[in-house]
């Protein structure tokens, strides 16, 4: 089992996702996790061209073991996309995590793939996203039905959403207050980041906001009561990226950190200053709204933003959105059901 140990070795590039969990890079150039059955496949392939035997589950376990501690003795981390990848300059991919299908965007519109290497990290908790279905409205009638809300807030939210889905960007934190503030936070979530806990308390240490940005996408939390200036300076310095260390470190080598940043909704009872960033929208009530409608007309707006630039991007100007309809923007081709 040695030689084939080496020889996995010297065949992949060991390194850690964000999160602590150790990943390789396959000859093909395909990145996947160490404990997966694509690296379980590749030792397999690896053991029969040598003419080796292959490796019981004893054996497995131990190579495994082995290689585990390689990745995390190098301290080599490279980032692993959580929901979406940019793979290119103009095209980006949505992880749906069942069936193994993305969501390829580009300035064209948007269609699914199984055609995509990009090793998503896919935290136990989070719940896959729908697969979307060509809208039958723009995503600003969407959210205006959804939350009975104005046009205008009801752009401001579209243009949020459409910038926190780039995985680079970094987008005004959004204050929600109102009667219906912490459903309509956690609606907002879901939309891009599904997960059974639909809302965070505040941390109460700065560590403690930096492992939740390791597994959420979007991360949103309810406050209660004025937010302190420590706080502040804490959900600020994540928007914009945030070191943090990782969860599951080699003891021996020391300690690890990564840069993280996230998109950020708080949901709050009376409206204040959080930001000089930020957008503050006020929601009473809540509706059922269709989850794959909406996500496609998301990935509308975004491709179309994309016409202009690969990134959407939102003009802030005294924690306010500049008003801007989506339905000016081109409209991409929207492939059938």
């Amino acid at each position: 089992m040695q030689a084939l140990l080496n020889l996995a070795a010297d065949r992949t590039q060991l390194y850690l996702s964000p999160d602590g969990q150790a990943h390789a890079t396959l000859p093909s150039g395909a990145a996947t996790p160490l404990y997966s059955e694509d690296f379980f496949t590749f030792l397999h392939q690896l053991s029969a061209h040598q003419q080796s035997p292959l490796p019981n589950n004893f054996q497995l376990a131990k190579l495994l073991r082995d290689l585990d501690s390689q990745a995390h003795a190098s301290n080599r981390i490279q980032p692993v996309p959580l929901r979406t990848s940019r793979t290119a300059h103009d095209t980006l991919l949505i992880d749906l995590q069942e069936n193994f299908e993305a969501i390829e965007l580009t300035h064209k519109g948007w269609s699914l793939t199984h055609n995509f290497d990009a090793p998503f990290l896919r935290p136990f908790l989070n719940i896959p996203l729908p697969a979307p279905e060509p809208p039958k409205h723009d995503l600003t009638t969407y959210l205006t039905h959804l939350f009975e809300i104005e046009k205008e807030p009801a752009e401001q939210l579209a243009l949020w959403l459409a910038q926190a889905l780039m995985p680079d960007s970094q987008p005004p934190i959004l204050v929600i207050t109102g009667e219906a503030r912490d459903e309509a936070a956690a609606k907002l979530r879901t939309i891009l980041d599904p997960v059974p806990q639909p809302l965070f308390p505040v941390p109460t240490t700065i560590n403690q906001l930096g492992q939740l940005a390791l597994t959420n996408r979007i991360l949103p939390f309810a406050a209660y009561g004025p937010l302190t200036e420590k706080r502040k300076a804490a959900f600020n310095a994540l928007r914009k990226g945030m070191i943090v260390q990782l969860k599951e470190t080699n003891k021996r080598r020391g300690k690890i950190f990564t840069k993280i940043s996230r998109p950020i909704i708080i949901s709050i009872e009376a409206p204040q200053e959080i930001s000089p960033t930020q957008i503050t929208i006020e929601i009473n009530k809540a509706n059922q709204g269709d989850h794959s409608r909406i996500l496609g007309a998301l990935l509308n707006l975004a491709a179309a933003g994309m016409h202009k630039s690969p990134q959407p991007t939102i003009q802030v100007e005294h924690q306010a959105i500049a008003p801007q309809s989506p339905t000016q923007a081109p409209q991409p081709d929207v492939p059938g059901p």
